[in-house]
C-alpha cells in the first residue's frame, strides 16, 4: 500500500469508528451511573429468593457494560488500525511499508487496548465489589499480567521500527562518509 493509500484509508477509518465508539461509550457511561447512583441505591434492602436486588443489578449492568465493548471491540481495532497507519506514514520511515505498518498498528493497538481494559475495569470494578470483592481482586491481577504481556509486545513492535530506523540512518550515513571520502 502506498503511503497515500495509509493516509486515506486511516483518515476514513476515523471518521467511521470515531463517532460510533462515542456513543457506544457514552451509553455505557449511563448505563454504570445509572446502576450506581440510582437503581443499585433503591435495590439495597430487597432480596429476590435470597439474591440482593442491588447485586443482581450489578450484574446486569456488568453484562450490559461488556455487551457494549464487546460491540465497540471492532470500532477500537479499526481505530487503533488507522492511528497507527497515520504514524507509519508521518513518523516512520520513508516508504512506510506494510511491516513499518503493521508494527505500528501492534504497538498502538496494544496501548489503547490495555488504556480501554482499565477503564472498563473501572466501571465494572466497582459494580463487581457491589457483588464480590474477591472476584474484583483476582480480575484485578489477571487484567494487569495481561496488561504487561500486552505493553511488552506493543514495546516490542516499536523496537522493531527504532531498530530499523536506526539501520536505515547508519546507512545513510555511511554512504554520505563514503561520498565525502571519494570527493576527498
Amino acid at each position: 500500500m502506498t503511503e497515500e493509500e495509509v493516509r486515506i484509508e486511516s483518515k476514513r477509518e476515523i471518521y467511521d469508528s470515531l463517532p460510533k465508539l462515542v456513543v457506544y461509550v457514552s451509553i455505557a457511561i449511563l448505563i454504570y451511573l445509572f446502576a450506581i447512583l440510582v437503581f443499585i441505591p433503591l435495590g439495597h434492602g430487597f432480596d429476590i429468593a435470597g439474591v440482593s436486588t442491588a447485586t443482581a443489578i450489578s450484574a446486569i449492568a456488568i453484562i450490559a457494560i461488556l455487551v457494549l465493548l464487546w460491540r465497540s471491540s471492532r470500532e477500537i481495532k479499526d481505530l487503533c488500525d488507522a492511528i497507527g497507519g497515520l504514524i507509519a506514514v508521518n513518523v516512520g520511515r520513508e516508504g512506510a511499508s506494510d511491516e513499518e505498518v503493521a508494527h505500528y498498528r501492534k504497538a498502538v493497538k496494544g496501548i489503547v487496548y490495555v488504556f480501554a481494559v482499565v477503564v472498563t475495569f473501572l466501571f465494572i470494578g466497582s459494580l463487581l465489589t457491589e457483588m464480590s470483592e474477591a472476584a474484583a481482586g483476582i480480575l484485578l491481577i489477571i487484567i494487569f499480567l495481561w496488561a504487561v504481556c500486552t505493553l511488552y509486545s506493543s514495546g516490542m513492535a516499536i523496537s522493531a521500527e527504532i531498530e530499523a530506523t536506526a539501520n536505515e540512518a547508519a546507512q545513510k550515513l555511511e554512504k554520505s562518509v563514503a561520498k565525502r571520502e571519494e570527493e576527498d
